[in-house]
Order: structure tokens, then sequence, then C-alpha cells
């Protein structure tokens, strides 16, 4: 019998498809890093023309969130695909099944047919199981790499199938529309939250509509010539500063963004990491909005 070599480290990373998420956190991690010490350098005034410190900061946020959230929405995009073409791989299984194959030689005759965004995934699940892996070990790891309910059920029982024996191809086949209804669950759920995140957004850019109309109209009155009145009104208690006012409501417009943004990622699809995105639009909006329009930050 001829021993089968192991694939190396950098081949499981990609089999198992950590390596390009182990590329994002790495570049992810330098970019904030760089740019929290450009922050402390700042602070120390070590350099002064290149910005204050709390932009530096910001900068941070936004380079973190916007390489990781733009990965995470490519990546959610690819495995929406590939949850939607599933059923189908999980159905040819079944004929196959039929026809007399094994399990295994049914997974590796499937990757030769074209399943669109799921037949690179497809062809790692047979590369796995030609390198010796088992068929359960190559079908949990894509369940990890995709890590979606419907293929994390799906594989749970051809997997249970696999080890029970009987008809193996009438369980493919309840696999194969239990996961096309559960798509169709999440569909609908989608769909029905987008207004959800809609209203979000709405919401968000009102509240800097409504900072952006105090700091240009309300508080140049305040500070003018009514400055005075105010303050006698307040017993003494000095005369307002524009640079004292706008600088709250900028933090409180980063923090109103941030929060929004991960509340916007849970009604879309109820997970946090999808939050990321939504937080790089909206904590970059209320920069620009604060840099170039409103000013004094």
């Amino acid at each position: 019998m001829v021993d089968i070599p192991e694939p190396g480290f950098f081949k499981k990373l990609i089999l198992t498809g950590q390596l390009t998420r182990l590329i994002i956190y790495i570049s992810t991690g330098v970019s904030v890093t760089i740019f929290v010490l450009l922050a402390v350098l700042s602070m120390l005034e070590i350099i002064k023309s290149w910005g204050s410190p709390v932009d530096f900061i910001i900068f941070a946020i936004l380079s973190g969130t916007g390489i990781y959230g733009i990965y995470e929405y490519l990546h959610i995009r690819r495995i929406y695909k590939i949850d939607s073409i599933f059923p189908d791989f999980v159905r040819d299984l079944a004929e196959s099944r039929r026809a007399g194959m094994t399990f295994t030689k049914a997974i590796l005759f499937s990757a030769k047919g074209n399943y669109g965004m799921l037949t690179p995934e497809i062809n790692k699940i047979a590369k796995q199981v030609s390198w010796g892996s088992s068929v359960e070990e190559a079908l949990n790891d894509f369940a990890r790499r995709v890590n979606t309910k419907a293929i994390r059920r799906t594989v749970s029982l051809i997997i249970e199938a696999s080890k029970s024996g009987g008809n193996v191809a009438d369980v493919l086949d309840v696999a194969s529309r239990d996961a096309r209804e559960i798509k169709l669950l999440e569909s609908e759920r989608r769909s029905n939250m987008a207004s959800y995140v809609v209203v979000t957004y709405v919401g968000m850019f009102v509240f800097l509509a409504i900072l952006v109309i105090l700091c240009s109209t309300f508080l140049p009155a305040m500070t003018g010539s009514g400055a005075e009145k105010l303050s006698g009104a307040m017993h003494g208690m000095g005369s307002i500063k524009m640079s004292d006012i706008i600088p709250v409501f900028y933090y409180a417009a980063l923090v109103q963004g941030f929060g929004s943004g991960i509340v916007a990622g849970v009604f879309e699809d109820g997970n946090l990491s999808s939050g990321v995105k939504h937080v790089f639009v909206m904590v970059l909006s209320v920069w620009f909005i604060f840099k170039f329009v409103v000013g004094g930050v």
C-alpha cells in the first residue's frame, strides 16, 4: 500500500480556507497598529503637521473596518452564492449513489462538474480526500469554511447517513430539500430585515443633518453677540465657545455611527461581523462631515 503524504502547512491553510483570512487579519492588525502609533506620536507632539491624535485614531478605525469589512462583504456574497447552489450538489451526490458509486467516488466525480462558486470548494473536498483525509474530515472542513446554518445541518446529515449505512441516496435527497427550505427562509428573513437596515441609515444621517444645522445656525448665535447675555443668565459660568461644543457633537456622532453600524449588521443577517462594513461607512461619513463641512475638529 502506497503511503499518501500529508499536505503541508500552507496547503492545509488553503484547503481549510484560513490562509486568506490570516492575511486579512495580519493586514488589518498592521494598519491599525501604524495609525495607533502615529496617534501616540502626535499626542506626544513628536509629529505635528500630519493630523491630530483623534484623526489618527479615526484612521485606525477606518483602516481596520475597511480592510476587514470589504473582505467580509465579499466573503458573505460568495458564501451566499455557494449556499444557494449547495442543494444541487447534494442532489447530484444522491444520483451518483443510486448509480452504484461509493461516497468517495461520488464526491470525486462531482468535482469534475460545474457548480459555479461552489466548484472550488468541491475541488478542495476532492483534494483532501485524494490526499488521504476521510470524507467526514473533508466535509467538516468545508462546513467550517462556509459556516452557514444550512450547510452545517446538511453536512451533519450526510456524515450521519454515510456512517449508518442504509439507503444513503434517500437521505441525501431529504438533505437537499431541507437545505433548500432553510435557504428560502433565510432569504425571506434578509428581505424582511432590509427595511430595518435602511431605517438605521436614515436615523444616522438625520442625526448628522441635525448636528450640521446646529453647528451652522444655532451655535454661532450662542457664541456671537448673544453669548454675553447667555453667560450672564448662567450666572457667570463663562462664555461659550464653538471649539468647546463641536468636539462634543463630533464624539457623540462617532459613538452613534459605531453603534448604528453594529446594529445594522445584526439586522442584516444576525452577525456582529456583518456590521463592520456599516461601521466603516458611518464613521467615514461622520469624519468627512465634521472635517470638511462643519469644521472645528
